[in-house]
């Protein structure tokens, strides 16, 4: 039996249906790649790059300006959509790619009402194309995007947090947020926004006005002249970055052949924070906080001039959804590539009961009605969106048939942990850990289809960790945390304002590392290797960091890392 390509226009029942079928079918066995071709969307998201992509994004523009014309009353106003992503999103888990498919997916119909475009489509950012190969920091932010509305520089977008609260105060203390819901019984109902709320820590409106204005941990508002870290001048993203969205690291992170190894891990609630992988944990993250203005320079020094993009005010700027939008076609590039082999495209069993019922309840449609929609498992799939991409990066995963062989290739079972020998990360001091691998973990060499190698880092984490950002080296511990360095493996970034409740664990992908080191004949003959985690400093304008006697610096617990094949 072959298996049929995910449709963007297949329902989510029928494509369960089908995942369901070709399991049961092929079982174990690896599956023939005579895929059927995928059907044609109603609407098709271009990459920004591409001249074909004019035409939405002029639509853009006006579907921006209209929304930020809308009164704060109106749901669809431009602030009110951000709001959504402030009180709602979850990061650090299994909905993370889930609720921003439904998210970007009901904005874009709005944008598609208010533009006066229906065939409006959302681009896409493709961060591992848009390179500059003259520039020692390749990936950069497209130039369109510092056009007009399209940066929320523009004079456009309220000039201060002092106008946006006088503005949205009233609108917010209304809201139907606050409204306390019982069940039959007089009990409190969690199922409620309400509820989501309070599992956000949110009780009340000044409780929301405290996290985007007066956290000392950084405000989620930013005045025009701060409103975006990149600029014209300089749109490059910084090394570390450029290394986070490189093509090896995307194809690192499509590798997986489970949907919690790809995605996050599992919590008990969307609200939750437990953990990382490599999508998010690397070109997510590391995109979300350099284009709010968190940069490292090539000697080492971070420093933050502050940006929408960092905070979870994030979608105030309009470069979000086109970063969200790439997520999720990587996401639907893996799902192609899973039902190609016969592969599960989503959580299975009790695991997809779960993941599928958490509820999402503040999405509204076109006419800033609330949505029917009201769960995860109703954006499993595309769906009624009804869009596909064009192809881009990481899209050769989803292999023609000629490569059908090389999906026999074997994944050897054993996970590997490592021996820490210093667990805390503070100032100078590096946490270290030695894992020897055996004979065929280590001997799997990072080429299309051959199994990859991860290390999952946990870490016991302040609890107001913010921007606190750790590099991960493989080296005898005399090596820069440089990213042209073949020691250097990534960043454990994080992204938004989180208390912290339980270790978090960042999944980080090896394979580069340990082919660049076998290249270079650094490999020891006993499969050992030393596994570092270093703080990475903050520089903030006018503060002196704790080198100097001020100011604090970044300290973490590492409380394991195993190594794994996927």
């Amino acid at each position: 039996m072959q298996p049929k390509l995910l449709s963007s226009t297949m329902s989510r029942r029928t494509f369960l249906k089908a995942a369901a079928a070709t399991t049961a079918a092929i079982g174990a066995s690896a599956l023939p790649f005579g895929a059927q071709a995928q059907g044609k969307a109603k609407y098709r998201r271009l990459n920004v790059l591409n001249p074909e992509a004019k035409r939405a994004i002029e639509s853009y523009k006006r579907a921006i300006a209209r929304m930020l014309k809308l009164p704060p009353e109106d749901p669809r106003n431009w602030y009110r959509i951000a709001l959504t992503h402030t009180m709602d999103c979850p990061h650090g888990n299994w909905w993370f790619l889930v609720w921003h498919r439904g998210y970007i997916g009901w904005f874009e119909q709005i944008c598609r009402e208010l533009s006066g475009d229906p065939q409006f489509a959302l681009p896409y950012w493709d961060w591992t194309e848009n390179t500059d190969p003259n520039s020692p920091f390749q990936a950069r932010v497209p130039a369109v995007m510092f056009d007009d509305v399209l940066t929320p520089a523009h004079p456009a977008y309220i000039a201060n947090s002092r106008e946006f609260q006088n503005r949205f105060r009233g609108v917010i203390a209304k809201a139907d947020y606050w409204k306390r819901i019982c069940g039959p019984n007089g009990e409190f109902d969690d199922e409620t926004q309400y509820g989501q709320l309070l599992a956000r820590g949110i009780r009340s409106p000044e409780d929301l006005w405290f996290d985007m204005l007066n956290d000392p941990r950084g405000r989620f508002f930013f005045d025009l002249k701060q409103a975006r870290g990149a600029t014209r001048e300089k749109p490059e993203l910084d090394g570390k970055t450029t290394k986070a969205v490189s093509l090896q690291t995307l194809l690192d992170a499509l590798a997986p052949r489970d949907f919690l190894t790809f995605a996050s891990p599992k919590t008990l609630g969307h609200s939750a924070l437990t953990g990382f992988g490599v999508l998010e944990g690397q070109p997510h993250n590391r995109v979300h906080n350099c284009v709010g203005g968190i940069f490292t320079d090539p000697k080492g020094n971070t420093t933050n001039n502050g940006g929408f993009m960092q905070a979870n005010l994030s979608p105030v700027d309009p470069l979000f959804f086109l970063h969200h939008a790439n997520i999720d076609r990587l996401w639907d590039v893996w799902t192609r590539k899973q039902l190609a082999r016969g592969y599960p495209a989503l959580p299975e069993g009790v695991d997809f009961d779960a993941w599928s019922r958490e509820p999402f309840l503040f999405f509204v449609d076109a006419k800033g009605k609330p949505v029917k929609k009201r769960t995860a498992g109703d954006y499993a799939t595309i769906g009624d969106f009804n869009y596909d991409y064009e192809p881009g990066s990481g899209e050769e995963v989803v292999a023609p048939p000629m490569f059908a062989s090389l999906m026999s290739t074997a994944v050897p079972s054993e996970s590997t942990r490592a021996q820490i020998s210093r667990s805390v990360v503070s100032g100078e001091q590096a946490a270290s850990a030695i894992v020897t691998l055996p004979s065929p973990l280590l001997g799997l060499r990072a080429k299309a289809e051959a199994p990859r190698l991860y290390a999952k880092i946990t870490l016991a984490l302040p609890p107001l960790a913010h921007h606190h950002d750790f590099a991960v080296m493989v080296d005898d511990g005399n090596s820069r945390t440089d990213p042209s360095s073949p020691h250097y493996v990534g960043t454990l970034s994080m992204f938004g304002h989180h208390t912290i409740q339980a270790p978090v664990t960042f999944t980080v992908p090896l394979s580069g590392t340990i082919e660049a080191m076998r290249q270079n004949a650094q490999l020891t003959a006993s499969g050992a290797l030393n596994i570092r985690i270093v703080s990475e400093r903050m520089v903030k304008p006018g503060v002196l960091t704790a080198t100097h006697g001020h100011g604090a610096e970044p300290k973490a617990e590492v409380l394991s890392i195993v190594v794994e094949a996927h």
